[in-house]
Formats: C-alpha cells, structure tokens, sequence
C-alpha cells in the first residue's frame, strides 16, 4: 500500500472543532458570548483554556519572535479552535491575540483537560497532529517567496494568499482585515509602498474597497493571479 493510500485511510480526521467532541467533553465547556472588536485573548496571556468557537469569525494577530513582523489569520467554526498550538507546543503563553471581527460564540474548556483528552485518544493525536503539521507546512513553504518580487508584486502575492486562505464559498467575496502596516510587515515593504501598490491594484480593478478594508472576488482574483509576476 502507498503512502497516498495510507494518508486516505484517515483524510476524514482532518478536522479538529467543536462539533467533533464527545458530548461529555462539550458538557464540561462554558459558552462565552464576545461582542465584535473584543479580545477572546491576548498575547502573553497565561494558556489557562482553550477556546473552540461555534459560531462566528475572529482575527488572530500573530507575532514572530524579535516582535516586528505579524500577520493575520482568520479563525471561524471550521477551524476555530484558540489555545490548541500553544497546548501542544507545551509553551505556558498565547503567541496571538485574538479580536473578534463579529458576534463569537465561544465554548471555553480547561486546557488541562483537553489536553488529558486528546493524549488518550488516538483519533484525536491524528487530528491534532494533521492541523498543526498543515500549518507549519504552509509557512515553511512561505519562507523566501518574496526574494526576487518588488513592492507591487509582494502585495499581489499578499492579496491572492488572503484570498485563497480565506475563501469559504466561491460566491462570495472576502474582505481583508488587515491594515497596511501588518501588510507591510508580512510582506518586507514600507506602509508607504503598500498604499501605493494598492492604489495602484484599485486602479487596475484587481481590487475592490470599502472604506479602508481591501474587498477581493472571484474576478479580482482571477486578475491577480494573472497579474502576478514571479520573475
């Protein structure tokens, strides 16, 4: 049997949310209302929970280690699980703040026994294991990709990355949280930079706006990607 083969034999443990608790782990969480544009945690907090959301979106800011560059990830009941990276990681502190960007119903549980939980169960170790692999993959693969890009380029790279990653129906459109200096910062180039290449995009329409918020749809995207220039 091949590996693609074996990787079939568990390519549904893929997930890991609330939805796939047992009903005695769920009933052992509290649900926690959080209003729009408030913290569910912050950075440097003490790991004390983990939070899976059930309904709405949150954006986690994430800080690399000399504290300058960041980007932003989206997080809704899908992959909405906060605290779980750290858990594992065995590391006492959130790496991320995360800010509700609407209405969040969250179910709070003891990372302690989250923790015990998924240990014990080696159903859970495959999904745990699948989440986090996926996403240091991703990032791994970033590394270097914006050696040879200029400013606009960079950007462009930026916007079609967003897209991709937070694309949940191909009807609709996504709308980028970020603001230009975490562009900047994501990206190696000045805020200065950053304006003018999305001026620039706006004016190609390979953008949208809406007040300060970059908007991207399937034909946005379609143009970014076919703008993009890698050499």
């Amino acid at each position: 049997m091949g590996i693609q083969q074996k990787w079939a034999q568990y390519e549904h443990q893929t997930i890991f949310n609330y939805a796939i608790l047992p009903q005695e782990i769920q009933n052992k969480g509290k649900t926690i209302t959080f209003q729009p544009k408030q913290f569910i945690v912050s950075r440097g907090d003490f790991l004390r929970y983990v939070y899976f959301i059930k309904n709405g979106s949150a954006m986690g800011t994430r800080n690399y280690a000399d504290g300058n560059e960041y980007n932003y990830f989206l997080i809704d009941q899908q992959n909405g699980n906060i605290g779980l990276l750290e858990l594992f990681a065995r590391e006492p502190e959130y790496i991320a703040s995360i800010l509700c960007t609407t209405e969040v119903t969250a179910i709070r549980l003891d990372a302690e026994l989250i923790y015990d939980y998924v240990i014990k169960n080696p159903e859970m170790l495959r999904r745990c294991i699948t989440l986090i692999a996926k996403d240091l993959y991703q990032r791994s693969a970033n590394d270097g990709r914006f050696y040879y890009l200029d400013g606009i380029n960079r950007v462009r790279h930026y916007f079609v990355d967003y897209y991709h990653e937070h694309l949940k129906d191909p009807k609709k459109k996504v709308t980028v949280y970020a603001e230009y200096r975490d562009i900047a910062a994501s990206v190696g180039v000045s805020i200065r930079t950053v304006g003018r290449s999305i001026r620039q995009l706006k004016e190609k329409g390979e953008i949208q706006s809406s007040g300060k918020k970059v908007i991207i749809d399937a034909d946005n995207y379609a143009l970014l990607l076919s703008s993009l220039n890698l050499s």
